[in-house]
Formats: structure tokens, C-alpha cells, sequence
């Protein structure tokens, strides 16, 4: 059986993402408050509290710098500024053709990649996440 050649993506910041993932933590939290205030208007304050949740979902949804390696047999996720690696496993969550979002195991980590950061390794990313084995830090 033939193995898919090492792959290696860096993983930077996309400010969309972070944008999407706290705009949508931001709506969610203007719904509770909806709920809120209809149920009770002493509730009302509450709305004060609006933008310190957009500030803290904003930071709660950075992406962090890191690498993330396949080598052959395994996956390989560096955190930020470390030179050492972890043994990950993956899993494909959405796959948009010009975007994935995946997830990483053990210590759950999200990570949405973008076309337009990774143009040269887009397509071996992309094949290697499907023609590698699926449990490949299991082993």
C-alpha cells in the first residue's frame, strides 16, 4: 500500500474567521438577552453586558499560529512558538472546497484553514487529510 507524501501547512490568523465566530457568539447572546427581557424586564441592564461578550468571543476566537504536519504515518500539531510536536488525530468537520474547519484530538483544537493562506499546499492538504488513515494517533 502506498503512503501519501508528507505534508506540512502553517496555520496563521484569518480575521474572517475570527469575525464570523464572534459575530455569531455576539447574535447568540443577543438572543438570550431577547429571551431575557421578554420574560422579565428587569432584565433589561443585561444589554450593557453585549460588548464585553463581543470583545471576549473576538479574543475567544483568534486562531493561534501553528504547524501542522503529516509525515507519512502521522499527524503533527506544533503549538505557538513550541518547537515540539503532539501526535493528533483529525477529523475533516466541514469541508468547503476553498475552506476546511478541523478538528483536532486529544485536547479538542479547532482549526479552519483557508485556500488563499495555504495556495501551495491546498491540494496535497486537502488529499492527504482523505487518502490518510483515519486513526492514525491511535496507533
Amino acid at each position: 500500500m502506498r503512503r501519501t507524501p508528507p505534508v506540512v501547512v502553517q496555520l496563521r490568523p484569518d480575521p474572517r474567521v475570527q469575525a464570523m465566530v464572534a459575530l455569531l457568539a455576539t447574535l447568540t447572546a443577543l438572543g438570550l438577552y431577547v429571551w431575557a427581557v421578554d420574560h422579565d424586564r428587569v432584565a433589561a441592564p443585561l444589554v450593557l453586558a453585549l460588548p464585553l461578550v463581543a470583545r471576549w468571543a473576538w479574543r475567544q476566537a483568534a486562531v493561534l499560529p501553528r504547524r501542522l504536519r503529516w509525515d507519512g504515518e502521522a499527524w503533527w500539531l506544533s503549538a505557538p512558538g513550541a518547537d515540539d510536536e503532539t501526535l493528533v488525530r483529525l477529523d475533516v468537520v466541514i469541508d468547503l472546497d476553498r475552506w476546511l474547519l478541523l478538528r483536532a484530538t486529544p485536547g479538542l483544537c479547532w482549526l479552519p484553514l483557508a485556500r488563499h493562506q495555504q495556495p501551495s499546499a491546498w491540494g496535497a492538504l486537502r488529499a492527504t487529510l482523505y487518502a490518510a488513515p483515519a486513526r492514525a494517533a491511535d496507533t
